[in-house]
């Protein structure tokens, strides 16, 4: 059992578990049980992917890859900084962070650990399995996701996020919803643990298909996936890509109980990430959790502060020119 779980309690909703926790690290959990701020999850989790190239370049000289001891050092940086609510991490990075160093326990800023790494993440360099059919593949077990210790039950970590990426295939699809499903009907056992939802484009299936149709493809997927999921089972927040104004519209406003927040994706300019950030927000969105295009910001602190401003009302244009200031 994790952290004082009982199982037969009466069922709770998800937005329920979110306003009775109290724990460090509760500035997530108190954002989506107020229903209206805006949240930002510095999305820490790319080492589950890209390995030694993931992470990152230290620019300056001859460019290279950002280390792992340099990338924790980051999350230290983003973390104390504060403009940031939550930090997705690998298991590795959250057991380092989370519960060896109680790097969150004198903050409010919210721990988050990747529950597993769905084959459509696998990038190593000269890897293929990206063009291949995703299928469903677990790293952390439900029931140690918490980082509890042992003898004082003091749990480090309530939130694990959970990837899905459907094809538009029935075979590989069935295998990554039964996947699925067991692993929230498990969590919903869990009193003091909840998860995030992460819905991928296609990776293969697409099928001549725009990204605006890919768009309602995986809106439709979202909600009937939620169809099946009892309220104590469903995600605190469903994370995928934006695609259009009209199709990020249509899902954020069919059920306002899902919390809908967006992918970052790779970064391109600082003016597209702070504009994807604007759109997400002005369209009915409540977070984003955005990695490579903070920590290939050659400034991130700073890009982590822009984000912020404009997920709480700032202008792209007010936000871009604090972040050239540096």
């Amino acid at each position: 059992m994790l952290c004082g779980e009982t199982v037969g309690q009466p069922l709770k909703g998800a937005a329920a578990k979110a306003g009775e926790w109290a724990a460090v690290g509760n500035r997530v959990f108190d954002k989506l049980a107020d229903g209206r701020s805006a949240i930002f999850v510095f999305a820490a989790d790319a080492l589950v992917s890209g390995g030694i190239q993931g992470l990152g370049t230290i620019r300056g000289g001859t460019p290279r890859h950002r280390t792992r001891p340099e990338f924790l050092q980051l999350i230290r940086d983003l973390t104390s900084d504060g403009s940031v609510d939550g930090v997705l991490m690998t298991p590795a990075d959250a057991e380092q962070l989370a519960q060896q160093e109680r790097l969150f326990d004198a903050r409010d800023v919210t721990p988050i650990v990747r529950m597993n790494a769905e084959t459509n993440l696998w990038n190593p360099r000269f890897g293929n399995y990206r063009q291949q059919y995703s299928l469903p593949f677990s790293t952390l077990p439900p029931l140690e996701a918490g980082y509890c210790d042992a003898v004082a039950r003091d749990c480090h970590v309530r939130i694990g996020l959970y990837s899905i990426t459907l094809n538009n295939d029935v075979y590989h699809d069935e295998q990554t919803l039964n996947a699925y499903l067991r692993f929230a009907q498990t969590v919903g056992q869990m009193d003091d643990f909840g998860h995030f939802l992460e819905v991928f484009l296609p990776n293969v299936n697409r099928r001549g298909l725009s990204d605006e149709h890919c768009g309602a493809y995986v809106a439709d997927s979202i909600v009937r996936t939620m169809s099946y999921l009892r309220l104590r089972e469903r995600p605190l927040l469903i994370k995928t890509e934006y695609t259009t104004p009209k199709n990020w519209r249509e899902l954020c406003d069919f059920d306002p109980s899902m919390a809908i927040g967006a992918l970052g994706g790779p970064r391109t300019s600082a003016r597209n990430t702070l504009q994807l950030a604007a759109d997400v927000r002005v369209n009915g969105g409540r977070a984003i959790l955005f990695g490579r295009s903070v920590f290939d910001d050659d400034r991130p602190v700073a890009m982590a502060r822009a984000l912020r401003s404009v997920m709480d009302g700032t202008t792209v244009e007010d936000a871009l020119a604090a972040h050239q200031r540096g």
